[in-house]
């Protein structure tokens, strides 16, 4: 039986011997205690959190990527600077001789490149926007450009001139950060290149600083929607969460494009999905679980459809058979790829039939032999709840210029962040995670989230036996 000792008269007394004001005052000292543990812990934990963050502004992370390619219907003065905090132009890639950044292959494209940064500084309005120059693999060139990422990251003195090479560019042409979206590493080895290179560019960003007395660039990283990449050749293929947490300022995950070769009708960025991993709900929770602070977490959500033509058009619901994917569109330029201002043309129609699936969290059309899964607003506004609610540090939007000429999506997905994310905020160190039932700051460690969790949990258990045993002891005759 636990005792307690105050005063030589109570010494070593069961507490249930105590007169009722005794254990009136017994009862009022352990909720203190438990009261002090559960401040310490949150201290401890947002102390910690801080430290990983470097800060973080508390007014998060609603970033845009804008395509060069979209110029020509979505120009850069037609961007309402007011519905993002970073706008990413996307992409250039490597150059797969000298391993530098690949400069633009057209005088239009290096034009609108040296423009970018100013044009959306200038926009008008008083909003204060960063720009982000994003590095990656050619889509159109996949295979050739990972090997060329792989090549480049083997070497040290190949790391440095693209290093070198990128903080020029961003420098020169107005960048306040840069982005590495190499799609990404294919092997274990490339994955601890990867930490080195993500190493040296922070060294290499801070020295140059440090020489041109200036803000130090933003380094952020986009990637696989899981710590672990599934369906490679090389198994238990992880991220080097280590240099990636100390190295970046944030990792953009790109939580949507996880069915493109289905030959089946499905949710393609859906936010649960009970049946596999596949979901932007397990993405995040990997991540956190791998032990990446959820303060440098942003979670992708795009602004394009998947679409399929049904094998049979009276079987149209989710995991129906699809003959083949949907027809190449003017925006996106890609056969099964279609943009939400494209949907909207579509919406219109009295044949069309929209489904949202609640388990999913995702919407659906078909209208005849098409079928189309997409994010349609009231999905954007289900998932920067779940973001804020995690208390991630904000989201990304893909691209923004697939959204309508009223910016239906990103206008959501902005009110609903300011919604949603000043009272998570608020919370502090035990916003709980929807679905995934964890807390998340628990993993807000410095590469050891076990650590955190046994501590946490060590004084949540002595917190509860504190509350039994003053329970067990008022009901004491």
């Amino acid at each position: 039986m636990l005792t307690f000792s105050t005063s030589s008269s109570l010494h070593s007394q069961p507490l249930h011997h105590l007169s009722p004001m005794e254990q009136e005052r017994v009862g009022a000292a352990m909720i203190f205690l438990i009261l002090a543990f559960l401040s310490e812990v949150s201290a401890s934990m947002s102390q910690q959190q801080q430290q990983q963050c470097g800060g973080a502004s508390s007014a998060g992370v609603r970033a845009g990527y804008w395509q060069p390619s979209s110029s020509h219907y979505s120009p850069l003065g037609s961007i309402d600077t007011s519905l993002y905090s970073h706008l990413y132009y996307s992409s250039l890639s490597i150059d797969e001789t000298r391993c530098a950044v690949a400069l633009p292959s057209s005088g239009e494209e290096s034009s609108i490149l040296s423009n970018f940064s100013s044009s959306i500084k200038s926009s008008g309005g008083g909003f204060v926007v960063k720009t982000i120059l994003s590095i990656g693999t050619d889509e159109f060139r996949e295979d050739v450009s990972n090997a060329a990422f792989s090549r480049m990251a083997s070497e040290k003195n190949l790391r440095r001139a693209f290093i070198n090479s990128s903080i020029e560019l961003a420098r020169a042409n107005g960048f306040d950060g840069l982005d590495l979206a190499w799609r990404f590493p294919a092997t274990q080895l490339d994955m601890e290149n990867l930490g080195a290179l993500l190493t040296e560019w922070r060294a290499e960003i801070m020295e140059d600083t440090t020489n041109r007395s200036s803000e130090p660039l933003l380094l952020t990283a986009t990637v696989y929607f899981s710590n672990h990449l599934f369906d490679m050749a090389d198994t238990n293929l992880n991220y080097p969460i280590d240099d990636m947490s100390s190295s970046l300022d944030w990792v953009n995950i790109i939580t949507f494009g996880m069915h493109k070769n289905s030959n089946v009708t499905t949710a393609d960025a859906p936010l649960y999905d009970k049946d596999s991993h596949f979901s932007a709900s397990y993405g995040v929770i990997s991540w956190l679980d791998a032990g990446l602070p959820p303060c440098k977490l942003v979670m992708g959500i795009p602004l394009f459809g998947r679409s399929w033509f049904l094998r049979n058009k009276d079987k149209n619901g989710l995991g129906a058979p699809t003959a083949a994917a949907g027809t190449k569109q003017r925006k996106s330029n890609q056969i099964g790829i279609i943009a939400y201002a494209e949907i909207e043309e579509y919406l219109k129609s009295q044949s069309v039939f929209v489904t949202h699936d609640d388990q999913s969290v995702a919407d659906y059309f078909y209208s005849g032999d098409l079928w189309v899964s997409f994010d349609s607003a009231v999905v954007v506004q289900e998932k920067v709840e779940f973001v804020a609610k995690s208390q991630l540090l904000g989201y990304f939007l893909s691209t923004i210029s697939f959204d309508d000429s009223n910016y239906t999506l990103s206008k959501q997905a902005s009110q609903s962040w300011n919604q949603y994310h000043v009272s998570s905020y608020a919370q502090g160190s035990f916003g709980i995670m929807q679905e995934g039932a964890i807390i998340q700051d628990l993993h807000a460690s410095t590469g050891s989230p076990s650590s955190w969790y046994s501590k946490t949990l060590s004084y949540l258990l002595l917190s509860i036996i504190l509350v039994l045993e003053v329970l067990s002891y008022q009901e004491q005759p």
